[in-house]
């Protein structure tokens, strides 16, 4: 394909000037060239198994400031006449030559060596005697594939094995450029959707670790809290035998009155306190434990429904499917603070679509699904109203849905109930249960608490019914929003 791509490449750009130059990472330079009246985009990609060149119509997100190869091209090329454009023999090697006027008005010639060859893969700037002025990627003198240093005379590559031409098939009327683009697009969001999907399950696993690691921690403190309310016990003791207690005793044989029957119990005292400070230090040492045992209380908890708050994340995780599903994770992390504002920032945005999914039930009710926590929370906030009936499956994580019933007229059947139920089983973590306990309540019985995590609500009555989770048959899928996850 390298081949047709480099013979279309010369017919658009010979003649053309490189406007500008980019390098959106540290694997691909994009070259703006105007020729024949118009501006085209070229990608070079070195990346070790997207390797390329060819016009994209594919917008790319630029580093603040440029990086050092983009900045060394700039001063070099930018201006540049393309003269020529070539592969290499057979070899996976495109070549741009290019000229430009010098300060002094004359014409300076420059190579662009595009080494297309997999892990190898690089772009090397030359001048008219072959000798390397900068390169995106430098290998010693030593190194298997040759030398490309800064000075160095750029020698052929050695034989070896050199990567496979993708099998890219044309549409009609597609250009091969055209059909690179839309080849290679499909494969960079394959693998930009595989890096962030890993990336997130790395935020959300560590996530979920610290709050394990921090609820182990709070139930070591209600052990030790518990402990120190049986101080209590012991400052009653010393408190019923005050005239046994002397300055300078380590410890006291006590009876126990409280055990049946009776038993001697030794206390432990500070020799260096008398009798009212010893049993103070032990009420003051209880009163310490009750108090941590009311704060634990109140933090265990909470860290408990993080813990299942992360759960529905994992879930959300495995449902998304596309990059829209893992901006809106990606969002949701970030909002709940497990995600760092430089790392939401170094994120790039996708089109955004409509945050639920529609459907219309075999009766004409308009049904409702949240694709997201923050999909779920506006299900609840915004499109939800009073009468309206909202549907989630019991015990696992999963979106809300809802049964729109503002402006319809007669009752609520069974069989649109079952429809919207088995839609809420569909997107949650039960889909694939035999069948799946789904709870149900008008809408304004649902309330999110203030400063609860995404999606997560209060019910205050509910109704319930077991089906199996699917799109029922008959139930149109409007396309609002598409398949997404829960």
């Amino acid at each position: 394909m390298l081949k047709e791509v480099v013979s279309e490449l010369e017919e658009m750009l010979m003649g053309g000037v490189v406007s500008k130059v980019f390098e959106p990472d540290e694997r691909n330079i994009i070259l703006k060239i105007f020729a024949r009246g118009a501006q085209a985009s070229l990608i070079i990609s070195a990346h070790h198994s997207l390797s390329r060149i060819h016009i994209t119509e594919r917008p790319f997100e630029n580093p603040p400031a440029p990086l050092r190869f983009c900045a060394f091209l700039r001063s070099r090329i930018t201006n540049a006449r393309i003269e020529d454009i070539r592969q290499q023999d057979l070899e996976r090697i495109a070549i741009i030559d290019l000229s430009k006027k010098t300060d002094s008005g004359e014409r300076e010639s420059l190579r662009l060596v595009c080494e297309l060859t997999g892990k190898s893969s690089n772009i090397i700037l030359v001048d008219g005697r072959g000798v390397v002025l900068d390169a995106l990627r430098y290998f010693p003198p030593e190194s298997s594939v040759r030398g490309v240093l800064p000075g160095l005379k750029l020698e052929a590559l050695p034989p070896g094995a050199r990567p496979k031409e993708a099998a890219v098939e044309r549409t009609e009327g597609e250009s091969w450029n055209m059909a690179a683009d839309r080849f290679y697009s499909r494969l960079v969001d394959g693998e930009i959707f595989t890096a962030r999907k890993t990336g997130l399950r790395r935020v959300i696993s560590e996530a979920e670790k610290k709050l394990r690691r921090k609820l182990v921690n709070l139930e070591g403190d209600r052990m030790r809290a518990l402990a120190e309310v049986e101080n209590y016990k012991n400052g009653e003791l010393l408190t019923s035998n005050f005239h046994l207690l002397k300055r300078g005793l380590k410890e006291a044989e006590l009876i126990d009155y409280t055990k049946d029957p009776p038993e001697m119990v030794k206390v432990k005292l500070d020799e260096r306190l008398g009798a009212k400070e010893n049993v103070e230090k032990y009420f003051k040492r209880a009163r310490k434990g009750k108090k941590a045992l009311l704060l634990l209380k109140e933090r265990m908890p909470a860290v408990e429904e993080e813990i299942n708050y992360i759960e529905t994340l994992v879930y959300e995780w495995e449902a998304a499917g596309d990059l829209e599903g893992l901006q809106d994770l990606d969002d949701e992390l970030a909002r709940g603070g497990y995600l760092k504002k430089v790392e939401k920032a170094a994120v790039k945005e996708v089109e955004r679509v409509e945050p639920v999914r529609r459907f219309s039930s075999t009766e004409g009710f308009e049904i409702l699904c949240g694709k997201s926590g923050l999909g779920n929370d506006l299900l609840v906030a915004k499109y939800a109203s009073g009468d309206d009936l909202w549907f989630h499956v019991k015990g696992s994580p999963g979106s809300h849905a809802l049964i729109k019933i503002a402006g319809k007229g007669g009752e609520l059947t069974k069989r649109t109930i079952e429809e919207a139920a088995s839609i809420a089983a569909f997107y949650s973590k039960a889909k694939n249960a035999g069948k799946v306990e789904v709870i149900y309540s008008e809408a304004r019985n649902v309330k999110k608490p203030r400063g609860a995590k995404p999606g997560m609500v209060t019910v205050k009555e509910y109704k319930s019914v077991v089906v199996r989770p699917g799109l029922p048959k008959g139930v149109g899928d409007d396309g609002a929003a598409g398949e997404g996850r829960g």
